[in-house]
């Protein structure tokens, strides 16, 4: 198993060095679970989706050592804050994906938008988490995630599922 401060880092690098959010290094963790990566990482379902609160402590782990840095920034549109991470490390792994697979996945998850990552998240969980038992994944994540779905989001975070071989069956 992974150490997460690894595997954080190790996003942030194959990012290109940079990643916005930490919503969106949470799902990217999330869907990279689901392909493989064995963190370790146990998520339960928070407000923005899939959620593990040890991502959090690994951000504040990689960044008491001094591999991770972050830097707030705000949104010119409402002022709201958001991470900004940055590293130098070149990772030769990401858990237990092989380096040559994960970076077109990071890549690939890095260049969505926060939301449609959340969305993707969202669904794979409404879709695949027994505990959820939902009948109907699609209503419940409208009832969730109202607002979020419109502008042609919900069918990119469904592409976004499909290219990742993560929809669901009845996607």
């Amino acid at each position: 198993m992974a150490k997460l401060d690894d595997v954080v880092v190790g996003i942030v690098a194959l990012a290109g060095g940079e990643l916005i959010g930490r919503i969106r290094l949470q799902k990217i963790v999330y869907l990279l679970e689901q392909k493989g990566l064995n963190s370790g990482a146990r998520f339960a379902y928070h407000h923005y989706g899939p959620y593990a609160e040890p991502i959090s402590d690994a951000v504040t782990d990689a960044k008491f050592w001094g591999r991770l840095k972050e830097t707030m920034a705000f949104r010119q549109v409402d002022g709201a804050p958001f991470s900004k991470f940055s590293t130098e490390e070149a990772p030769t792994r990401l858990g237990a994906i092989d380096i040559d697979q994960a970076r077109p996945l990071v890549q690939k998850l890095a260049g969505e938008t926060s939301t449609v990552l959340e969305l993707a998240a969202t669904i794979h969980w409404l879709a695949t988490q027994e505990q959820e038992q939902v009948p109907d994944w699609r209503a419940e994540l409208e009832r969730r995630k109202p607002g979020k779905t419109g502008s042609g989001r919900r069918e990119r975070a469904l592409a976004l599922l499909k290219e990742l071989e993560l929809a669901p069956t009845d996607a």
